[in-house]
């Protein structure tokens, strides 16, 4: 039995999108990354349906990488505000941010991340690029969310999802998994008071 309760999918823009693209897709460019990731036959450790041309997955923890460092303080502002409208006024703990290429027909298949959040920052998304698509947990129904350049959307890790296949033009995404810290989180309780976890 499945019992229908509230969840959404977060969109917002990346703070100073405009700003940093530029600067961001150079440093990414010059980025060591690993070699392209591609499904195998009978490789339990690849993901069926994938084609990844350039990606830094086995950096994913790293925080010096240049691209990073210009990254996060804009991500951790826009995020941190949508967080706070939603009732989680709590520090974040980014367990992975990693960059993925996508060039004509590639794609990533259907698969779940770690951590409580997961998410797509668009930073290069021509027009006709592939769409994020996910399956809602309660229906079993795909939905592709529409997104463009300068976007993120932030969703639970354990939704399913998946890249559809590029149809042109080089788009390139950060991906990211990040947990709440709780243990630091203030909640308006029943009474109008505040219920504080430290």
């Amino acid at each position: 039995m499945k019992i229908k309760f509230d969840a959404c999918i977060y969109k917002m823009q990346l703070i100073d999108h405009d700003i940093i693209k530029d600067r961001l897709l150079k440093h990414i460019n010059e980025t060591p990354y690993q070699e392209t990731i591609k499904d195998k036959k009978n490789d339990p450790s690849t993901i069926w349906g994938s084609h990844i041309t350039r990606c830094d997955w086995c950096y994913n923890d790293k925080k010096d990488r240049d691209w990073y460092k210009l990254f996060y303080p804009n991500f951790e502002l826009s995020v941190k505000k949508l967080m706070r409208e939603s009732n989680y006024d709590c520090p974040l703990d980014v367990e992975d941010v990693w960059f993925q290429q996508y060039e004509k027909n590639d794609s990533h298949g259907w698969h779940i991340h770690r951590s409580q959040f997961t998410g797509v920052y668009y930073l290069e998304f021509p027009r006709g690029s592939a769409q994020t698509e996910i399956v809602s947990p309660f229906s079993n129904k795909k939905k592709k969310v529409n997104v463009k350049e300068g976007d993120i959307i932030i969703f639970p890790s354990l939704w399913i999802h998946r890249a559809t296949h590029n149809k042109d033009k080089r788009k390139t995404i950060i991906s990211f998994n990040f947990n709440l810290n709780m243990t630091k989180c203030a909640i308006e309780d029943d009474y109008g008071g505040i219920s504080h976890f430290d």
